[in-house]
């Protein structure tokens, strides 16, 4: 085939001549879908909405003003509701998983989960739906109320993460120091109990701590030798000389006593700040609220049947589609008349319908799959009709065509005699003599369908006459040409119905050649002296002579008795026969000295509309010349 671009024609003809592997593909898809779909477990579907509202202070705005976050809160927000650790919470929670399992399993549990729940903004809003799957519609409404209460605790809990850190420092600070102060308390009672003059010494060391005091500020007044200094340095000498008298207990007493007072104090203003602590974490509000609580589902969710049965659908046509354009590319035939006219190098006369589907149009679309990979055995009647589609409906599309092929003929006294031959078996050709011979007849013609395929002869069996005496007989020279000619008397006398042979136009000036016995050296018979002589006499007693004749490439008949002719006809089935063998049995013809006419296309089938010069032209024949009911095939 010509490396040709396609156009979007060609795209439409391959797929509706594939239809049959696209609609195959589509109806495997399907079936497979649904017998995946239905055996899974029905699944429910919960949903929970919360609301986010952003409480933010005069303080916050102009930190938010001043640093910029880039991001989405509520897109962030819809991601958290996700992550791992709400998940694990949730996990926790519902006693999926315990703290002391291993981490792997934690993280399958979280993973499961993960898969189930699906979180969404609506819309434009600062709401949130979080939607929970199940197989249990009660786990459905557990797990999605579940997240979203997780959520607003640890959404909560990252709110207040400062207020409670301030607290457990707070907390953390009174232990210490409520430890350091009983440890003073005891040492100061235990000093008490062993000292007698503890509180004296601890007076005498207050006082001198006083009067130190009252001294440095006299200095920063008078000078060393002023009464007042002088006077309390005496009074400071004479408790120095007094505290001398006091044991070292005494004064480590005074230093306990001391540190019992600042720890006092510190632990009062702890308290102080850890309860202004505790109200500051109180105070703290959740930004997250729950706007609708899942309830328990009714019924289970079926989109995901349809949405399984819509995507095998579509694989099943995608698939069916990719398998058509293979088929095509594996397929060896000619695609189109340019296709044809290009590789072969012959026009193309005609173009001949599927008369079978003519036939049989009405039949159901199964039927016509079942007919497609089984195809039926034709009968008798129906092969006869068939045959002979120019007698029993000359209005019908196939009809036209044979009077469109005798018209593109163009035969005269010089072309009379006209081979009709194909590559290989069953392509159509007796069809093609039989109809085209009745055509020349309707017009007027004196027409001879002369059987020249001495193997296996269909002109008699079709005629419904008796093929003795026929050619082999004339040849061998037992009957005279007169004697083996069949006219339309003998046609009325055979199996034939009397009003089709009466009624019909075609039927006047017909007359038929039948093979006689079939002989056991056909080639000898062809390539004789008399038969060059009995196609001398058929001659000149008629206006067309139309030979039947063996494939070009299955046996030597068709190029012995080629060159004898005026000229050729081959008979081409789209799809049967491959490109190679047409053009290989065109050279075969022509190596022998034949005048090849042309070609004629068979069986074509209505979807192929490129192999019509004008695709419309036969669309419009095939509903005007289409088989009425009551058809004379029915009626036969």
């Amino acid at each position: 085939m010509n490396h040709r671009e396609l156009s979007l024609r060609d795209y439409l003809r391959i797929i509706r001549k594939r239809k049959f592997i696209i609609i195959s593909s589509f109806i495997v898809f399907i079936g497979f879908s649904l017998f995946y779909t239905s055996g899974q477990l029905p699944i429910y579907e919960a949903t929970t909405t919360v609301k986010i509202e952003e409480r933010k202070t005069i303080a916050g705005l102009l930190t938010e003003w001043i640093v910029y976050t880039p991001g989405d809160i509520m897109e962030t927000q819809v991601k958290i509701i996700k992550g791992f650790p709400v998940l694990k919470k949730v996990a926790l929670k519902l006693g999926l998983v315990k703290e002391e399992d291993p981490v792997s399993k934690i993280y399958e549990v979280v993973g499961r989960l993960q898969s189930q729940i699906s979180t969404e903004r609506v819309g434009k809003t600062n709401i949130i739906k979080i939607t929970a799957t199940s197989h249990d519609p009660e786990e459905a409404m557990k797990l999605a109320n579940t997240v979203a209460g997780v959520y607003i605790e640890e959404n909560l809990y990252e709110k207040n993460k400062q207020a409670r850190t301030v607290r457990l420092f707070i907390e953390e600070q009174l232990t210490t120091l409520k430890e350091r102060l009983h440890r003073a308390e005891e040492k100061i009672k235990k000093f008490s109990e062993e000292e007698e003059n503890i509180q004296i010494a601890e007076e005498v060391q207050k006082k001198l701590n006083d009067l130190e005091f009252q001294l440095a500020s006299l200095l920063q007044k008078y000078t060393e030798k002023h009464p007042k200094v002088i006077q309390i340095k005496e009074q400071i000498r004479e408790l120095r000389e007094q505290s001398k008298k006091f044991s070292a207990k005494a004064l480590e007493y005074a230093r306990l006593k001391r540190e019992v007072e600042v720890n006092k104090k510190l632990y009062a203003m702890l308290r102080e700040k850890l309860e202004e602590a505790r109200i500051t974490e109180a105070e703290k509000v959740p930004d997250v609220s729950v706007v609708d609580p899942a309830v328990l589902p009714k019924t289970p969710i079926s989109s995901s049947e349809r949405f399984g049965v819509f995507i095998g659908g579509i694989l099943g046509v995608v698939v069916g589609i990719i398998l058509a354009f293979i088929a095509e590319n594996l397929d060896t035939s000619i695609g189109t008349i340019e296709d044809v006219e290009s590789i072969v190098g012959l026009p193309v006369l005609g173009v001949v319908p599927s008369i079978i589907r003519e036939v049989e149009i009405k039949r159901s679309f199964f039927k016509k799959i079942r007919d497609t990979i089984f195809p039926p055995k034709i009968d008798e009647s129906t092969e006869r009709y068939v045959r002979l589609i120019v007698c029993y409906k000359p209005t019908s599309s196939a009809a036209e065509s044979y009077k469109s092929i005798r018209t593109n003929l163009k035969l005269d006294s010089s072309k009379k005699t006209i081979l009709i031959t194909s590559a290989n078996p069953q392509e159509g050709k007796s069809a093609l003599l039989i109809n085209l011979g009745l055509a020349f007849s309707e017009e007027g013609r004196k027409t001879l369908l002369f059987a020249s395929d001495l193997r296996r002869p269909v002109l008699a069996k079709t005629f419904g006459i008796s093929k003795k005496p026929g050619v082999v007989d004339v040849l061998t020279g037992k009957v005279k040409l007169e004697e083996a000619i069949k006219g339309v008397s003998d046609i009325l006398l055979g199996d034939m119905k009397f009003e089709k042979v009466v009624t019909s136009p075609s039927m006047r000036n017909v007359w038929i050649l039948p093979c006689g016995s079939i002989p056991s050296n056909p080639t000898v018979l062809l390539s004789s002296v008399m038969m060059d002589e009995l196609i001398r006499e058929v001659r000149e007693k008629f206006d067309v002579i139309l030979f039947d004749s063996p494939p070009v490439l299955a046996v030597a008949d068709t190029n012995i008795l080629a060159p004898k002719v005026d000229t050729v006809v081959v008979c081409y089935e789209i799809g049967r026969t491959s490109k190679s063998a047409l053009v290989r049995a065109k050279t075969q013809l022509e190596t022998v000295g034949t005048h090849i006419e042309g070609i004629v296309l068979n069986h074509i089938r209505p979807q192929t509309e490129s192999f019509y010069t004008y695709p419309y032209y036969y669309k419009y024949k095939y509903r005007y010349y289409g088989i009425e009911e009551g058809s004379e095939l029915e009626k036969s």
